[in-house]
């Protein structure tokens, strides 16, 4: 098992160019990234301590910039504080899945229904473009899931994105972000544990297709269907307690 903290992805680059200010900003934006896509990964599993010193060494950052990048990630649920005892990386489990995906199909539906609703061309050509994007990702992915997901997740992101892109709520949009990227680190272990179903794309093209023909309804149907079924293969694989 990899020590939390001990990890090598490099130290943070770039972060003493500038005027302090921006430096400070870039520093604490760099270390929040690294170490988000570190527990997203599962580089650092979950409830594992995270060992402060080995992290400003590996990341090359002072102890205040390390505090404030930990600091945002706890606000987005990626990290616990234990009192004196430091911070882990916040457990997995079937109720919080079940939570999250809740909260996310509540969320991402009423976005994309206002998209539906107030999209134009521009939210249309963007659409288009990141279907068929993820659709070619998609191939790759049923052909090697292992070394394919970080691809794929790209896209799929891309797509999820745009598919809500016209919606006006910054607050909707921002709380949607926060459940889209921790509901990552469940579907990278349901996507990477056998071979990735093909009527996941089934389900994509359904979403795209009724979000196309403005059928608010049925996009919001299909894709509830479709962020409901991370959960469901979690919970038939028992890769998680409850």
């Amino acid at each position: 098992m990899i020590d939390p903290g001990g990890a090598t992805n490099g130290a943070i680059s770039g972060a003493d160019a500038g005027p302090a200010g921006r430096r400070g900003s870039t520093a604490i934006e760099s270390a929040y990234t690294i170490l988000r896509g570190r527990i997203v990964e599962g580089v650092y599993s979950q409830g594992s301590k995270l060992h402060l010193e080995n992290l400003k060494s590996s990341l090359g950052v002072s102890g205040s910039t390390l505090r404030e990048a930990l600091t945002r990630l706890m606000a987005d649920r990626f990290v616990v504080a234990e009192g004196q005892k430091g911070f882990t990386v916040a457990p997995m489990s079937l109720s919080d899945l079940e939570d999250l995906t809740s909260a996310r199909i509540t969320l991402e539906t009423s976005a994309l229904a206002e998209s539906i609703k107030l999209g134009g061309d521009a939210w249309e050509d963007n659409l288009v473009t990141c279907f068929h994007r993820l659709a070619r990702a998609q191939e790759r992915l049923e052909a090697d899931p292992a070394s394919a997901f970080d691809a794929w997740e790209v896209r799929n992101k891309e797509f999820h994105e745009a598919l809500v892109a016209a919606s006006p709520s910054n607050w909707l949009r921002n709380f949607r972000q926060i459940l889209f990227q921790n509901s990552e680190r469940y579907r990278r272990l349901s996507g990477t544990h056998g071979p990735i179903p093909v009527d996941v794309h089934r389900e994509h093209e359904e979403i795209f297709a009724a979000a196309m023909a403005r059928d608010g309804d049925r996009a919001a149907e299909a894709l509830a269907h479709h962020i409901q079924r991370a959960a469901n293969v979690i919970r038939s694989n028992a890769l998680l307690k409850a």
